[in-house]
């Protein structure tokens, strides 16, 4: 079945790598463009507007990293993928943090690359709040996403459930009953160890310092209440990003 009209750049200076690429996103009923090198490719951007750029590391011309970076100073929305056959996690991390929607290894997983171009957040989300405005504004914010999203009033429940269910990423409030955030934090890594964990706390009070201690504790990071749902997206697509490109860095707290 069709599954977007939407139009994708190729960069791979690989002839069979583009071929085959190409025609398998165009079997999908993506538009596909491809480039073999990378001034070609910013060429190609500031004529034609994309929705994906699936750009390789080593291409000549200018390296994938410098082809990157000019076509994000021209186009900062623009969704850029980059890909690379051998195992640069300095350069993985480069381009996650200067703002790439991923970094893939070859040989490629297609579905992700699918997945990716879609922007699916095919990923499982556990909210543990006792604020039901938290739980009701997050799940109505982020399941027309593609989130499976479960929300969770009560630290125990949220137990039973990890126990049960795999969840990718665990929002937890410091502010709970029957234990604070820093003790679930802590009951839920034995649980789902795998889980990336974003605490919830107010600022300048004591579940901020309980949140504070489980982020020294390995979790990823803290949003402060009220919550602000679009820093929310933002982080989790930074998440989705760095799960899907095998590299979780958490990000630097004030």
């Amino acid at each position: 079945m069709k599954k977007s009209a939407k139009r994708v750049l190729i960069v791979d200076d690989e002839t069979h790598m583009r071929t085959t690429l190409s025609d398998i996103l165009g079997d999908e009923g993506f538009e596909v463009d491809t480039a073999a090198d990378g001034l070609a490719a910013v060429s190609m951007c500031a004529h034609r507007e994309y929705s994906v750029v699936l750009l390789d590391v080593r291409v000549p011309g200018i390296d994938g990293v410098e082809t990157f970076r000019r076509i994000r100073r021209r186009h900062p929305g623009l969704r850029v993928v980059m890909m690379s056959a051998y195992g640069r996690d300095d350069l993985k991390q480069i381009a996650l943090e200067e703002g790439a929607a991923a970094f893939l290894s070859k040989p490629l997983d297609i579905e992700s690359v699918i997945d990716l171009i879609q922007d699916v957040h095919d990923a499982a989300l556990l909210v543990v709040s006792a604020d039901a405005d938290i739980r009701h504004s997050v799940r109505a914010a982020l399941r027309p996403q593609g989130y499976r999203v479960t929300a969770s009033s009560s630290p125990h429940d949220a137990l039973e459930l990890a126990a049960q269910i795999h969840f990718d990423i665990i929002l937890i409030d410091a502010l709970l009953p029957e234990m604070n955030g820093l003790q679930l934090y802590l009951a839920l890594r034995k649980l789902a160890p795998a889980a990336v964990v974003v605490m919830l706390s107010s600022s300048g009070t004591e579940s901020e310092r309980l949140a504070r201690e489980a982020i020294r504790n390995t979790a990823y990071s803290l949003l402060y209440k009220p919550l602000d749902l679009a820093q929310l997206g933002g982080l989790l697509s930074r998440i989705a990003s760095q799960r899907v490109s095998h590299a979780i860095k958490k990000p630097a707290l004030n």
